[in-house]
């Protein structure tokens, strides 16, 4: 019987820690804080949450003076969609980086630099999007919505950059490569298979 009690107890108490871990990110995520701070309340809730996750970010060389960078992976990924990052895409990636805080010359800002020159690892890509999927999901649904539409707006905006004359006559600019990309970034953020 104490056992059980005590068991009672201790899963009490574990869920209101996880509640409070959530809670927290939710918090940073309302307040639209900078990327670094989310990116700590989000390392405290893989911690828990999920330790497999956060050791797989930590393997691919993120840490907490590079994670804010990190979550702009989907942009770097539309930027390579030709097989090489054009400086009009390289431009857009790095001036949505400046525009959400992450400061040139900062750890992220040089690792953004360095995607741009080399192309990460699909399992890059992937785990990226697997971090921000889960940032997002304690948010309800209107706002995860809202954050979803955020950065597949900013990826748009990188797959337009390259797209030169094509704008002058109407046309798209998108190419059948990143529009692949964008829906495969749209489907794993919003778990449709």
């Amino acid at each position: 019987m104490n056992d059980r009690i005590f068991g009672d107890r201790e899963k009490a108490m574990e869920d209101a820690y996880f509640r409070d871990q959530d809670a927290r990110l939710l918090g940073k995520l309302r307040q639209r804080a900078d990327l670094d701070e989310i990116a700590i309340e989000l390392g405290r809730k893989f911690q828990v949450d999920d330790p497999q996750l956060l050791l797989k970010v930590k393997e691919l060389g993120i840490t907490l003076e590079t994670a804010s960078g990190f979550f702009l992976a989907p942009l770097v990924e539309v930027a390579w969609a030709a097989g090489r990052v054009k400086k009009e895409e390289r431009s857009t990636v790095l001036n949505l980086a400046r525009e959400r805080s992450i400061e040139a010359g900062s750890q992220s800002y040089k690792c953004l630099e360095q995607w741009l020159d080399v192309r990460p690892t699909d399992e890059f890509f992937a785990t990226a999007l697997i971090v921000l999927k889960a940032g997002f999901s304690v948010l309800p649904h209107a706002e995860r919505e809202e954050r979803i539409r955020t950065v597949l707006d900013a990826c748009e905006a990188v797959a337009q950059a390259s797209a030169g004359i094509t704008h002058l006559f109407g046309l798209d600019g998108v190419s059948s490569v990143e529009a692949a990309i964008l829906q495969g970034i749209e489907r794993a953020l919003r778990g449709h298979d």
